[in-house]
């Protein structure tokens, strides 16, 4: 942990990296103070490191770095949730629709990551996306969650696909009808007479 601390003081973010990559959990303590500090780069990195090395304990944390006024910051967190998601999905589903409202982020990045962090949630985050999908009326946050849906690629997934494919919007069309087709329930058996 004094090694990666030393590294984001210095600015060197390949040396921090490479030690992030070495947290264990017993460095979460002091990485849930880093994601809250008042500077963007401790936030920044302290959310990274909960991304190696965080537990369920950190949900809240990195719920609340979802907000952060900085974007990298915004997405960093979406994505170690995804991270997160991975050693705890029960921890990380409560947080699942506020990572759909970063769907409609101002920032690219953050709305990349977000989309990102659902589709690796799998059926977890499919209520989240059905919810976005059935609510909302900004047609950019409609279609990245029809992309979500896409990549996630399950029967769960299918049954919001399903009505999508007569969407007014053709990008949702689109991820919809390609979702369906790439898993097979698209096809039609003809039975000759």
């Amino acid at each position: 942990m004094q090694e990666f601390l030393a590294a984001v003081a210095r600015g060197d973010d390949d040396d921090a990296e490479r030690w992030a990559l070495r947290l264990t959990p017993a460095d979460e303590p002091p990485l849930i103070e880093m994601a809250n500090d008042t500077d963007m780069d401790e936030r920044w990195w302290g959310v990274r490191g909960l991304a190696q090395a965080g537990s369920e304990a950190c949900v809240p944390t990195l719920r609340r770095r979802l907000s952060d006024e900085d974007g990298s910051v915004r997405a960093a967190a979406a994505l170690a949730l995804s991270c997160l998601h991975a050693r705890a999905p029960g921890a990380v589903m409560a947080a699942l629709d506020a990572v759909a409202v970063l769907l409609a982020d101002d920032e690219g990045l953050v709305r990349q990551a977000a989309a990102d962090c659902l589709a690796q949630c799998g059926d977890d985050a499919v209520g989240a996306l059905g919810r976005v999908l059935k609510a909302s009326t900004h047609q950019g946050e409609r279609t990245r969650a029809a992309g979500a849906l896409r990549k996630i690629a399950t029967m769960k997934a299918a049954a919001i696909l399903y009505p999508l494919l007569n969407d007014n919007n053709h990008l949702v069309r689109m991820y919809a009808y390609e979702g369906l087709d790439e898993m097979g329930l698209l096809e039609t058996v003809l039975l000759a007479p």
